[in-house]
């Protein structure tokens, strides 16, 4: 199982321990809310029951609505935990009595009335005192501890938030995992790719492209023993002058246009076809190149792909090709889609770029796609290829993409097994 495979199951896994940790932090919650409800729905009939108590047995010691009976009332309300506001109606006269002023009686003229509201509650009970008058009380009451409520909603977010914060550092260290899988190839191409090789090998009857040839893979540091043993490669070294340095991969991009080498490309392709293949993702590679320069200048060249890195985003997927060519990987795209921005990169090098490439050349492109199939890199820059060659050719159709046929296609792999 590749880097991909092992990522998106942690993924997976991470995603739903959060999904797990939401759902847990809000029933919890909801459950600690509904307890301490039912729980001050107790305490209020409790303290409902303590209150008509003391205003039966303060009656009978103090006096009925006497200034000592009154305060009695206002101290009990003042140390209750949920009862906001009380009614003594006796004899056509109503008395009332509030825990803050507002917070439980509205008056409707110069006659109380309890504050009904959300969270609040009205109760009334009969008192007989004295033997001879029947007093009603009728309280409200608060069935939400709103200090308790804020307690709850912020353990909520902070359950919330620790789940972000673990989501978040799960996709920086996918990303970090993912591109040093991406780079690791291109950081050491000697390691992978053999000195013999010349090429992509071409699919059968099919003959070879002369647009992708193999840059030398950079050599290993060796000690002057080791070099003195190791056998000479098999090729014709290039002429020691700046130039042929400037050609030879040293370091991640090139100095000419700031992009990838052309060596790496193979590997790099390989390697997302694989990915894309394993999430079931299609991509897209295009070849671009001037129809009539065949030679442009560094500071031209560096221009052009200074606009394919800020059209297309991502400099790592972006390869210099021959002496005025680019060639572009386009991951979780299909044919239409590389087509359209193919299109748009050439307009965009129109408009920005007239003074340097308007009238003298015609920037072609070809195209090809994985479109399902479990396609190597050397077969997708074939086709590629090949459909630039005909965009060089054709005076009207400046891109040219590469359609597969999957009967063609599975001929092709029959016959290569």
């Amino acid at each position: 199982m590749g880097v991909s495979g092992k990522t998106s199951k942690v993924s997976a896994v991470v995603a739903a321990l959060c999904i797990v940790i939401y759902i847990g932090a809000i029933a919890f919650g909801t459950l600690q809310i509904v307890k301490n409800i039912g729980e001050r729905r107790n305490l209020a009939e409790t303290e409902f029951q303590d209150l008509t108590d003391t205003a039966s047995s303060s009656a009978v010691i103090l006096g009925f609505m006497s200034e000592p009976y009154q305060q009695t009332i206002r101290d009990f309300l003042a140390a209750s935990k949920t009862l906001l506001g009380a009614i003594i109606s006796a004899s056509g006269n109503e008395y009332a009595f509030e825990r803050e002023s507002g917070r439980g009686i509205v008056w409707a003229g110069t006659s109380p009335r309890l504050k009904i509201g959300p969270g609040l509650l009205d109760k009334s009970l009969p008192l007989r005192i004295d033997g001879q008058r029947y007093v009603n009380i009728y309280v409200v009451y608060s069935y939400l501890d709103y200090g308790f409520l804020l307690m709850v909603l912020r353990n909520i977010l902070l359950a919330v938030l620790a789940a972000l914060a673990i989501a978040f550092i799960t996709l920086l260290v996918e990303m970090i995992r993912k591109n040093r899988g991406i780079y690791y190839r291109s950081a050491a191409p000697g390691a992978e790719v053999k000195v013999k090789q010349a090429g992509p090998k071409p699919a059968p009857g099919i003959k070879p492209s002369a647009k992708f040839s193999a840059a030398p893979a950079p050599a290993k540091e060796q000690s002057e023993k080791e070099q003195s043993k190791a056998p000479l490669p098999e090729l014709e070294l290039p002429p020691e002058d700046e130039e042929a340095e400037t050609r030879n991969p040293q370091g991640l991009f090139t100095t000419r246009g700031n992009v990838g080498w052309e060596a790496y490309l193979h590997d790099r392709l390989s390697s997302e076809l694989h990915r894309c293949a394993s999430s079931e993702q299609d991509l897209v590679f295009l070849v671009m190149e001037f129809k009539v320069l065949r030679s442009i200048s560094d500071s031209q060249y560096r221009q052009f792909a200074g606009e394919a890195v800020s059209f297309f985003t991502m400099r790592d997927l972006i390869f210099e090709m021959g002496e005025n060519g680019i060639s572009i990987i386009i991951p979780g795209a299909d044919l239409e889609h590389g087509i359209s921005r193919a299109e748009e990169f050439r307009s965009r090098i129109s408009a920005r770029l007239p003074e340097t490439f308007e009238g003298r050349s015609s920037l072609c492109g070809g195209l090809s796609s994985r479109s399902g199939r479990l396609i190597e890199a050397d077969r997708l820059m074939l086709e590629a290829s090949r459909a630039l060659e005909k965009a060089l050719e054709d005076p009207v159709s400046p891109i040219v993409a590469f359609k597969s046929d999957p009967e063609k296609y599975r001929d092709f792999i029959k016959a290569k097994g």
